[in-house]
């Protein structure tokens, strides 16, 4: 059996198991969507300012909690503020270390059905050319919760100018060269409001 069969099967076989689904989730942790900094200082009080803004598309951090704990891993978590609003719209956890493991996704993906129940989509795992993902999303009335593993990946990587034909007398060193290990590989959870559409991923969509 493949590793993608075995996830795939592993996945379901945790959302047969699962908790029964709450009716609605309304944030994350004591975050409401909406509140502004002052409110969310108010809420956890121990918010620690960022080194300046943090811009993401349309959003932007300048508040997080440097180590929260979820499933037994160690996560920093990041309240992004609408643009135009100044108001929370998605909080991010980000697994601490640059390289997160394989293995921290599914005890973590456990933990949430535990608390959630079984998850609302199952998306089938990406195995492109540059990448993998694998995603599993909660939605509810008020909050949408996703789980992502994300690898992007390459043997090697050079890049050179396409169009400038190579020069046969350029030395090798001064190729840009990546090499796998130095590639991201990523394990995220999004709490955003479910009223915020443009959030969702647009290949992961809750039936």
């Amino acid at each position: 059996m493949t590793r993608k069969f075995c996830l795939a099967a592993l996945l379901v076989s945790l959302a047969l198991g699962a908790a029964a689904q709450p009716a609605d989730v309304a944030g994350w942790r004591d975050a409401r969507w909406g509140m502004d900094e002052a409110q969310l200082e108010a809420a956890f009080g121990n918010l620690e300012p960022l080194p300046g803004r943090w811009d993401y598309g349309g959003a932007y951090a300048t508040r997080w909690l440097r180590q929260v704990e979820v499933a037994g891993l160690g996560f920093r978590a990041m309240f992004q503020m609408n643009e135009e609003s100044g108001r929370l719209q998605q909080v991010l956890l980000e697994r601490l270390g640059y390289v997160a493991r394989p293995g921290d996704f599914l005890p973590l993906v456990e933990a949430l059905e535990a608390e959630l129940g079984p998850p609302s989509s199952i998306c089938p795992p990406d195995r492109s050319v540059s990448r993998k993902r694998v995603e599993v999303v909660w939605a509810f009335p008020s909050t949408t919760v996703h789980v992502v593993f994300f690898d992007f990946r390459s043997p090697n990587l050079i890049y050179e100018d396409p169009v400038v034909g190579r020069d046969s007398f350029r030395p090798s060193r001064d190729f840009r060269r990546i090499v796998r290990r130095t590639l991201p590989r990523r394990v995220l959870v999004r709490y955003h409001a479910t009223a915020r559409e443009e959030l969702l991923s647009g290949d992961c969509r809750p039936e």
